[in-house]
């Protein structure tokens, strides 16, 4: 099985997905300092989200953090 690993030899064993960024507490761990929202049309549709949890899993991915809903 292929994993993912960075330019530093580490593996990633885990996903963070951003579902949404109109999250009403602006934190600045999903929200970095001058972060610009490109609206709607950039998230993810439910399916695209599905089909990329499936090909990282399939590449080694062990957890899946959901964040800014």
């Amino acid at each position: 099985m292929t994993q993912l690993i960075d330019t530093f030899a580490r593996k990633f064993y885990y996903l963070r997905l951003s579902i949404t960024d109109v999250c009403n507490f602006r934190c600045t761990y999903c929200l970095p300092n001058g972060y610009k929202s490109n609206g709607d049309q950039a998230f993810l549709s439910l399916q695209e989200m599905a089909f990329l949890t499936k090909a990282f899993a399939e590449l080694g991915t062990e957890k899946i953090r959901l964040t800014g809903g």
